[in-house]
């Protein structure tokens, strides 16, 4: 059995053989596991479930590994970024993971991890890696530091801090860092990967400091057809979309259908119709409200219709309308 200090591949939901159409693979970043960086403080489910419920034809899986941010919380100096990339490839491919369509759903240090990988994964002379780098259709940024992080910074300037390769490798300015964005930005189209990236807009308690653990410059991997979108979150909340209606879950489920339309597509299938968006309960409730006084003639169809029309636009505008 694995401890917690070895790489895990646990598979979270969706569908299983023939029924899964396209893998989505999650990875988490400094300080962060294959659970609780994608679930919101309280809560028994992740939205990475939520996912597999939604779009039944993928297989989402939650990778974990190492990432302690100093070594008074990690055991080892951690790893640097090509040598983690090359022991998380074996893993994936022990999984079977390259053997479909990919997604790879990254939070900070993960879409280092990620972009890592798929260098690796493409450049090494290992034909057996270059299936991850091949299936790969795309890959969503949830504030990573594609050009450093000003906490990793702080932490390489205070001593006491002790931080890990690890911690190091995400230094603002770092040249590595550069080396592999620039990589990624050259690559990405080569490779026929679709790129969405979402920044923080909340500052982030640290000690006795607020920080904006990355910033929106950082944050943006420079991709061409790439807006990167900022969010109402801070660096340990845009991982965790509190319900299905948040910008985060919207944009994310969106972009995987997106990816299994370019599957279909290529394989000659229809793509399956997104199903409609239910009401919610305080827009539902009123109208059948309306609808009831109706049905007891306590009003006129014309009436029935102007007290709804009324409701929406007071609901969704603001006001009434000319």
């Amino acid at each position: 059995m694995p401890n917690g200090d070895d790489p895990v591949l646990r598979r979270v939901g969706g569908g299983v053989g023939s029924t899964c159409s396209l893998d989505v693979v999650s990875t988490h970043g400094l300080g962060g596991d294959d659970v609780s960086t994608w679930t919101q403080k309280g809560s028994s489910e992740s939205w990475l479930e939520w996912l597999g419920q939604d779009i039944p034809t993928i297989g989402v899986w939650a990778l974990r590994y190492p990432a302690g941010l100093t070594k008074w919380t990690t055991a080892g100096a951690g790893m640097a970024l090509p040598e983690r990339a090359n022991s998380l490839i074996e893993m994936l491919l022990y999984y079977g993971i390259g053997s479909r369509p990919l997604v790879f759903l990254c939070h900070s240090l993960g879409g280092l991890v990620v972009k890592q990988i798929l260098r690796q994964s493409s450049e090494m002379a290992k034909p057996d890696w270059k299936v991850i780098s091949e299936s790969t259709l795309g890959v969503v940024f949830l504030a990573t530091p594609h050009s450093g992080s000003s906490l990793a910074s702080i932490a390489k300037a205070v001593p006491l801090a002790r931080p890990t390769r690890t911690t190091l490798a995400l230094t603002a300015h770092c040249p590595h860092l550069k080396d592999l964005g620039d990589w990624y930005r050259q690559n990405a189209a080569r490779l026929d990967i679709q790129t969405a990236a979402y920044a923080e807009s909340q500052k982030v308690k640290r000690g006795l400091r607020l920080v904006t653990v990355v910033n929106s410059t950082s944050a943006d991997p420079g991709i061409v057809d790439c807006i990167t979108t900022s969010v109402d979150a801070d660096h340990t909340d845009i991982c965790k979309p509190a319900s299905r209606a948040t910008d985060v879950y919207r944009g994310v489920e969106t972009f995987i259908r997106r990816q299994l339309a370019r599957v279909a597509a290529t394989n000659g299938a229809p793509v399956a119709p997104r199903a409609p968006a239910e009401p919610p309960p305080e827009v539902v409730r009123p109208l059948r409200e309306i609808d009831r006084l109706g049905e007891l003639n306590l009003l006129r169809p014309a009436e029935v219709t102007a007290l709804k029309i009324g409701f929406l636009e007071r609901r969704y505008y603001g006001g009434d309308h000319e």
